[in-house]
């Protein structure tokens, strides 16, 4: 595995279940977090350095791990379509997905990871000021 490791998954599932779900055909597990790898770089290319983050030795953030697992585990689960995903299962996805959302739009940050910078070295900000306050306008 890429990002994550058996024993962050066996954090919100059972390992039991995880092998059941994923065990008949190898690969699995592998195939499902470059799945929800490729999903988090899409959210996360604009601000961060994925190459860096997703690399050999990655750079992991717990957040972003907790947002892997959720996504590999709906999608391991899922797998099987005359079992109903659970409840709990899609809650964490749709969890994961807000929160990279959050991070995509700069109102979650995060912390210790490699952000893209500009020629000077600070982090690229999107962000724009102004002001629309127009002092000779009457109604």
């Amino acid at each position: 595995m890429i990002y994550i490791s058996r024993d962050d998954l066996t954090t919100d599932s059972y390992d039991r279940f995880i092998k059941e779900s994923s065990d008949d055909i190898e690969g699995t597990l592998e195939k499902a977090e470059k799945r929800a790898i490729g999903l988090a770089k899409t959210y996360l290319s604009g601000r961060y350095k994925v190459d860096l983050i997703f690399g050999d030795p990655p750079v992991r953030n717990e957040l972003l791990v907790d947002i892997i697992c959720q996504i590999v585990l709906e999608k391991v689960f899922g797998r099987n379509a005359a079992r109903k995903v659970s409840s709990d299962i899609k809650t964490g996805y749709d969890f994961a997905i807000e929160q990279l959302e959050k991070i995509n739009s700069g109102r979650t940050v995060l912390a210790d990871l490699p952000m893209i910078t500009d020629e000077s070295g600070q982090a690229l900000s999107d962000s724009l000021f102004g002001n629309l306050s127009n002092p000779n306008f009457y109604i």
